[in-house]
């Protein structure tokens, strides 16, 4: 069971502004985001709600009429928790997973070094 919920298309879109920033207001969400969807400052609101509700957000006042957003989990995190969920729908294993990975991307020798590191990372904690 994952501990987060997931995202729609647009609440990704806010979530990947807030990890980038780590924080900001409503304004400076909407001024990046009009320049691709055509949403109303009270869009942006709405979906800043939806993911307070969703535990994914945070809000700290600025002044009476300012609200700062922020990411209350980090991308990685939220990544990790969703991939687990994946894994367990999709895969029988960890290594059927990365197989599926490795025959349908194309992979540069700089990813498949990273993936090496990781491993034996992986072991070494494991000692």
């Amino acid at each position: 069971m994952n501990k987060y919920p997931g995202l729609s298309n647009a609440d990704n879109f806010i979530m990947e502004i807030l990890w980038r920033d780590g924080a900001c207001g409503s304004a400076e969400i909407l001024r990046e985001i009009e320049t691709e969807r055509d949403w109303s400052r009270q869009t942006v609101r709405t979906y800043l709600a939806r993911l307070i509700e969703k535990g994914l957000v945070g809000t700290r006042e600025v002044n009476r009429r300012t609200l700062e957003y922020y990411p209350l989990v980090s991308k990685a995190t939220y990544a990790a928790d969703r991939s687990g969920g994946i894994l367990r729908r999709y895969y029988d294993s960890l290594p059927h997973m990365v197989a599926g990975l490795l025959q349908n991307e194309k992979l540069s020798d700089a990813d498949l070094d990273a993936l090496e590191n990781l491993i034996r990372q992986a072991r070494q904690k494991g000692e």
